[in-house]
């Protein structure tokens, strides 16, 4: 699970650095940096995913890509070329197994090279100058709050780079070293005995799963191919009833799943994903209420922009980190409300780590009437952190919003949803004063 995100000149971040928990949840007015704190982790998962390994800053762009950030100058705070962008992560050590293909199968390599229990800390800089490179990549294992071991690779003034270790004199930097492989992988030397964190970051990034806001329209129809495209849930809809038709032919548990959760979130009585033809290639997919059946292109536009949602949370492998922006998107309120409900469910039950970008009111008070209600023990302040991004002249800022035991908000930010209790007060302002008005008048 991640512990820490830090960024530095990050897009709208001179500076950031949050604590994560289970639930993580971004709050703030439009362009106030929610979507920047998400994207700088897709940044470094297409990154890391880039089969060009020599690319150690993967812009974006391309068909595998997560999100396009243009150039340097684009990402860089305030456009200003001359400044060094940082990324740091902190997360902890789960003994997780690496999966990686070669040639035509996958193998699964155990990450042993850590004890379970302790944390590990990346930390990442690039700069811009004739062109990008790293300045710094760093490791470091924590345990019980201490670093116990740290690994630094700098670039230097003579284009080289400078490497310390533990066991070495702090003092003294040892220079010669070759550019890191990537912006994840430190160099090779015999008197380089760092242990390979590189595959415990690349599990991280396997780790990590996104669905976007802008998810488009439902089929009618549904073609199977059983190609390989449709055995993930992608960020912005696509192959979502294809996965399910996958699933489905397997085992039908994650389809009855689904459609539960479906009637929870009270958008449909059931759900149904069926082949209308012999040969089981075509599909349909069904919306059931009030006893009738529709297609899901038929139905209110929430029941399809909330599926991908309901099926990720339901679907991604335990110990997955899965960031969601705009979850709420074209949902009633009692469904908005329910949501967070199947949040707190897919954390606690599941063991899925969400951060999830949101506008919703209704998501927040769920999860402060859960936490005030103690029927669970998952459901507290440790588990749920929530955070207010503040847009500035000189960048964004942010503040958590601390939730008590009790529910309770002890630092309720400035129009922090908005400016509701106000809006009532000018009301009731203006409607006196214009019934004093009439009582004159008449």
């Amino acid at each position: 699970m991640l512990r820490r995100i830090g960024l530095e000149n990050f897009k709208c971040w001179r500076e950031l650095d949050i604590e994560l928990a289970p639930i993580t949840l971004l709050f703030g007015a439009n362009s106030s940096g929610k979507t920047a704190i998400l994207q700088s982790l897709l940044m470094l998962k297409q990154t890391a995913d880039n089969l060009d390994r020599s690319q150690h800053i993967n812009f974006g762009g391309g068909p595998r890509d997560y999100f396009d950030f243009g150039s340097y100058r684009d990402l860089v705070h305030s456009h200003e070329t001359d400044r060094d962008i940082s990324m740091s992560l902190t997360w902890e050590k789960t003994g997780a197994i690496l999966s990686r293909k070669v040639g035509a199968i996958w193998v699964e390599d155990p990450a042993d090279h850590f004890d379970i229990g302790k944390s590990i800390k990346y930390d990442v800089e690039w700069r811009m100058r004739s062109g990008i490179f790293i300045n710094r990549l760093a490791y470091s294992t924590i345990e019980d709050g201490k670093t116990t071991d740290s690994y630094l690779l700098k670039h230097t003034e003579d284009g080289s780079y400078a490497a310390w270790m533990p066991g070495w004199d702090p003092k003294y930097e040892v220079r010669g070293f070759p550019p890191p492989q990537s912006c994840f992988i430190l160099p090779s030397r015999k008197d380089w005995n760092s242990p390979v964190y590189h595959l415990e970051f690349q599990q991280l990034m396997l780790c990590l799963m996104y669905l976007s806001p802008l998810r488009g329209y439902p089929k009618r129809h549904y073609l199977w191919t059983g190609d390989m495209a449709s055995k993930v849930v992608k960020p912005d809809i696509s192959y979502t009833v294809e996965f399910l038709i996958s699933r489905t032919n397997e085992d039908r548990k994650l389809l009855q799943k689904v459609s539960e959760k479906l009637t929870k979130l009270e958008l449909a009585d059931g759900f149904e994903v069926r082949p209308i033809d012999a040969n089981k290639r075509v599909y349909e997919a069904v919306v059931i209420n009030g006893g009738n059946e529709s297609a899901l292109l038929d139905v209110g536009f929430g029941v399809s922009q909330v599926l991908p949602v309901v099926t990720m949370l339901l679907s991604a492998p335990k110990g997955s980190i899965v960031l969601l922006e705009q979850p709420e998107l074209h949902l009633h309120p009692n469904a908005q409300a329910a949501l967070a409900d199947l949040m707190l469910y897919a954390a606690d039950k599941r063991n899925l780590q969400l951060i999830v970008e949101s506008h919703s009111e209704h998501v927040l008070r769920r999860l402060q009437r859960r936490i005030a209600e103690a029927e669970s023990e998952f459901a507290s302040p440790e588990s749920i952190k929530t955070y207010f991004c503040i847009p500035g002249k000189h960048g964004s800022s942010i503040s958590e919003v601390e939730l008590d035991r009790f529910g309770h908000i002890a630092n309720w930010p400035d129009k922090f949803l908005g400016d509701i209790s106000g809006e009532l007060q000018t009301m009731a302002k203006a409607a006196i004063r214009r019934r004093r008005e009439e009582l004159i008048g008449g």
